[in-house]
């Protein structure tokens, strides 16, 4: 015979507290809008380059190998480097800039629907790209794209570090959008990704 007891009242005020608090958390974070990959990612010195969808993480070495990408980063034949943009659907796609040069954003910068993008499909002419064709470590390119999953403009950052040969070595370390279309800040990541230390 099995016998049954009763949880004394404290105990299960307890597991209720607890039960609260972990609904509490589980709807924080399928609320959270911030997507973040922090998957390193070279980026080869060759007129292919790399081609990345950020929503699905997908890269390749040709456009027709990633369906929906957003952004290509490839080395001209001046062995530089630069960055392709899809052209449809018009005028979704960007790098942030000030007039017509591309931003070497530090952390904290607002991305959004406020600032200028190159929007081109060709990225813009060789001036465009100073800030990226030379060393650059803990920067941030921002950026504009089509979320072919929400069907909305989103505003992102990649963090890329560029070596002093034309920007070459190159890698995109992390980045991050939000998926609702709003503005996020360069650096910005959901607190579930951050790291602490306790002094």
């Amino acid at each position: 015979m099995i016998q049954v007891r009763e949880l004394p009242r404290a105990v299960r005020g307890g597991l209720g507290l607890v039960g609260a608090i972990a609904l509490s958390c589980a709807s924080t974070v399928s609320m959270a809008a911030v997507v973040c990959n922090n998957t390193a990612i070279s980026i080869p010195a060759n007129i292919d380059g790399v081609y990345l969808n950020l929503v699905t993480g997908a890269t390749g070495t040709a456009g027709s190998g990633v369906p929906g990408w957003d952004i290509n980063l490839y080395q001209t034949g001046a062995s530089a480097l630069y960055f392709f943009w899809p052209s449809t659907p018009a005028s979704s796609a960007g790098g942030a800039s000030t007039a017509t040069v591309y931003d070497a954003l530090t952390a904290g910068a607002p991305i959004g629907p406020a600032q200028t993008y190159i929007l081109n499909s060709g990225g813009g002419g060789p001036a465009a790209y100073v800030n990226w064709q030379t060393a650059q470590t803990g920067k941030y390119l921002g950026v504009r794209f089509y979320n072919e999953a929400t069907t909305t403009i989103n505003y992102g950052w990649l963090q890329l570090d560029t070596g002093a040969s034309g920007g070459f070595p190159a890698t995109i370390n992390s980045y991050c959008y939000d998926n609702t279309g709003a503005q996020i800040t360069a650096g910005t990541t959901p607190v579930s990704l951050q790291q602490f230390s306790i002094d």
